[in-house]
């Protein structure tokens, strides 16, 4: 028996030397004829050529979206596209194409669209004088994405934004409890920059809309009070959010992207149960500590639960905490999708 299980083994181990071999000699183009399988990270480029259309001035991108789109029997989505920090929104239509025209140069992409779906962030891509460079976009699930929920909620898409009347050197860092998943730009010891008096701020040269993080935190499920916050139903989401982030003052840029990323997840939901934690409470999911001292510093968390739909809650709703903006001021947002816990409810 162990001479054929020997026997085995060599053969499983010279089938993987020679098609690990076959791989590597394998020309580009055997790699972009499936995307699907060896695609790593959502955005590829399939190719990049002179164009006849174009001269050295100009140069473009076109993006594919996954053709598994039009199958799906739903709207074909939304599209937010980041191009080195300009922000659009687009709907793709049934050509399931995207084309940007630039100048040559570095880019670098940030991609969200509708649904339960990751980011998708980009390394600096080169695009030459004249020249289109097409590229594929895959969107992956979020619940794919973290396997590891079990050991602990992710804080999802928390966001930095920075506001200052002049161009102001800053240092920030953040400590969350729990562990990073992701930051953008790279969190390296803190992030410096500069925050920009026209909005934004600049990393390393390079301009951001805001600072990005997410993580396992291990604290998350410790706040929820069934107690407080709001019992909020599918079709009132979207209204809801309006209202309340209105009331809080966030600005057309904050609610829109607070509304976009929350809302379709959501309304996967018949009933939902929110609440919100802000400022010192957040130190629960993560310090942030910021040089020098902004004058107003507001953080906003929610802690979102989908409820069954047998469950009846009756919580006292919230008063809710509000921007002051004057002078250089922070904001940041964030949240976590919880799981009813009945017998955390049935203590309250």
């Amino acid at each position: 028996m162990n001479k054929y299980i020997h026997l085995l083994i060599t053969t499983v181990a010279i089938l993987l030397f020679f098609t690990t071999t076959a791989m590597m000699a394998a020309p580009k183009e055997s790699y972009y004829k499936y995307p699907k399988d060896l695609f790593i990270g959502g955005f590829m480029i399939v190719s990049s050529a002179p164009d006849a259309k174009l001269d050295q001035n100009h140069a473009k991108f076109e993006l594919k979206f996954e053709d598994y789109l039009l199958n799906t029997g739903e709207p074909l989505p939304t599209i937010e596209l980041s191009c080195n920090g300009v922000i659009k929104r687009f709907q793709l239509d049934s050509t399931l194409t995207h084309t940007i025209e630039v100048s040559p140069g570095k880019y670098q992409f940030m991609l969200v669209r509708t649904g339960d779906f990751e980011e998708i962030i980009t390394d600096s891509i080169t695009i030459l004088p004249g020249h289109l460079t097409k590229a594929q976009v895959y969107f992956t699930s979020s619940f794919d994405l973290y396997p590891i929920r079990d050991t602990g909620p992710v804080s999802f898409k928390p966001v930095i934004y920075f506001y200052s009347p002049k161009d102001l050197s800053v240092n920030v860092e953040l400590t969350p409890n729990g562990t990073f998943t992701y930051t953008y730009p790279a969190y390296e010891n803190g992030w410096k920059g500069t925050v920009k008096a026209d909005g934004g701020i600049t990393v390393n040269n390079r301009h951001y809309p805001y600072l990005f993080w997410e993580g396992i935190t291990n604290s998350v499920n410790s706040l929820v009070d069934y107690n407080q916050g709001f019992v909020v139903s599918k079709e009132n989401v979207t209204a809801f959010l309006e209202e309340k982030l209105t009331e809080m003052g966030l600005n057309d840029q904050e609610r829109t992207d607070f509304i976009t990323f929350w809302g379709p997840r959501m309304v996967g939901s018949e009933k939902n149960h929110v609440q919100f934690i802000f400022n010192e409470e957040y130190d629960d999911i993560a310090t942030l500590s910021i040089t020098p001292k902004p004058e107003h510093l507001f953080r906003l968390y929610m802690l979102w639960t989908p409820l069954p739909e047998s469950t009846t809650l009756h919580p006292t709703p919230q008063k809710l905490s509000t921007i002051k903006r004057d002078g250089f001021s922070v904001v940041e947002w964030g949240g976590s999708e919880l799981t009813y816990n009945e017998t955390v409810a049935s203590h309250d």
